[in-house]
């Protein structure tokens, strides 16, 4: 019998993996994934709105190095093949099959992260594994693409957030001096986040291909150049659908959960309509 509610799960490889499904199991799945050092909180309005309850049965668990999750200590616990194991043990929980994924910070120019699990699925899983992905709030798809959709303004700003105190005023430079305080869970996700996604992006490109894509991005996200974004995501996905959101910048689903909420509800009732 499927599961229901909070859950502490056993992904394949000993991971502890934190989990929570809400909404009507019988409806259409959504499985909502946070970004780079995010929790599933993020993700709260979705799981209080009304309209999205009764529609859908609403998923969301933390990826494996963050929040309520399990945090291996060797870099070989984070590989693509890791991630798509939890999703999967996720959506086997909850008696899941063909989920629509809802990815936060579609792109990471580090490891898989927020939408960019849909990679690390598709290439484990195949494509028909899930019934679309909902890329909400921006960047890329794919490690290949990073840097050539990557904004000026925040290429400009690496180097800053990385050497600046005023980033973390609170913080004395000794308590930030020494990497050997800073825990081997961590370190083993870096070191995993700069190895590249499993699999050539050409082969994933021909895989994903068809299957259905919907983008909600801000017009004032700062992180991604956004036409260069358009031209690519037109390229990869000959099933796409982007809805723009004026006045939001890197998070809808934060910034304007309403409409965001709302956009997702209406793309899924039509890609279901279809089948």
């Amino acid at each position: 019998m499927p599961l229901s509610g909070e859950l502490s799960l056993t992904s394949p490889d000993g991971n502890k993996i934190w989990a929570e499904s809400a909404g009507e199991p019988s409806k259409p799945a959504l499985v909502f994934i946070h970004g780079m050092g995010c929790t599933a909180l993020g993700f709260d309005n979705q799981f209080a709105d009304p309209d999205l309850l009764h529609n859908f049965h609403l998923i969301r668990y933390e990826l494996r190095g963050h929040g309520r999750s399990g945090a291996p200590v060797e870099s070989e616990g984070y590989e693509s093949i890791r991630y798509a194991e939890d999703f999967k043990t996720v959506c086997e929980a909850f008696g899941v099959e063909k989920p629509f994924l809802v990815g936060w910070l579609y792109f990471t120019y580090l490891r898989s992260l927020g939408g960019a699990i849909a990679v690390d699925v598709i290439n484990a899983y195949g494509p028909t594994y899930l019934s679309g992905i909902i890329y909400c709030g921006g960047g890329a798809i794919h490690l290949e693409y990073g840097m050539s959709t990557t904004s000026a303004f925040l290429v400009g700003a690496f180097g800053t957030l990385m050497t600046d105190a005023y980033v973390a005023p609170n913080l004395l430079p000794t308590e930030i001096a020494d990497d050997g305080r800073i825990p081997r869970s961590t370190t083993a996700r870096e070191d995993s986040e700069l190895e590249p996604q499993a699999d050539a992006s050409a082969e994933w490109e021909r895989r994903v291909r068809n299957v259905p894509v919907f983008v909600v991005q801000g017009r004032e996200d700062q992180h991604r150049n956004w036409e260069a974004m358009r031209a690519l995501l037109e390229r990869l996905y000959a099933d796409l659908e982007i809805y723009m959101l004026d006045g939001v910048g890197h998070s809808p689903h934060l910034e304007s959960p309403a409409e965001t909420n709302k956009a997702i509800g209406t793309w899924v009732g039509k890609v279901l309509a279809r089948e």
